[in-house]
């Protein structure tokens, strides 16, 4: 096998936009892409400086229904700072939980997909190289 990294997650959505606008706007990602496709908008986000995104998908993928919610866990340097400006953009993120592997926090977007922060502990940070 040749595989050397994940590309793309789809994400199911009702409203490409509005998602888009969460994800860019409220999370402070970038819009990687969006351009007609087959099926209809391809419209990617990722973090910013990330080498995989998030596909906000409204359509059928491979000809399958995609159905969610899904869960997606992101990493970062301070979850009490994120989980602050989070609910400044009125997102009720939880409170900050305690965990073997770090700090986490959960909330929303706005189709019911959970997203959770993740402020990995030493036991939780992968190797260098790994």
């Amino acid at each position: 096998m040749n595989i050397s990294r994940l590309q793309f997650v789809s994400v199911p959505v009702d409203d490409q936009a509005k998602a888009c606008a969460f994800y860019v706007d409220v999370l402070g990602f970038e819009l990687v892409a969006d351009v007609a496709g087959p099926h209809g908008r391809f419209v990617m986000v990722a973090p910013p400086g990330s080498s995989s995104g998030v596909v906000l998908v409204d359509f059928p993928v491979a000809g399958r229904e995609l159905s969610g919610p899904v869960h997606l866990q992101f990493h970062t340097s301070d979850v009490e700072a994120d989980v602050a400006e989070l609910r400044e953009s009125s997102v009720q993120a939880g409170d900050v939980q305690e965990m073997a592997w770090g700090r986490q926090t959960s909330f929303t977007d706005p189709d019911g997909n959970v997203i959770s922060l993740l402020q990995p502990s030493r036991m939780g940070e992968r190797p260098a190289g790994a």
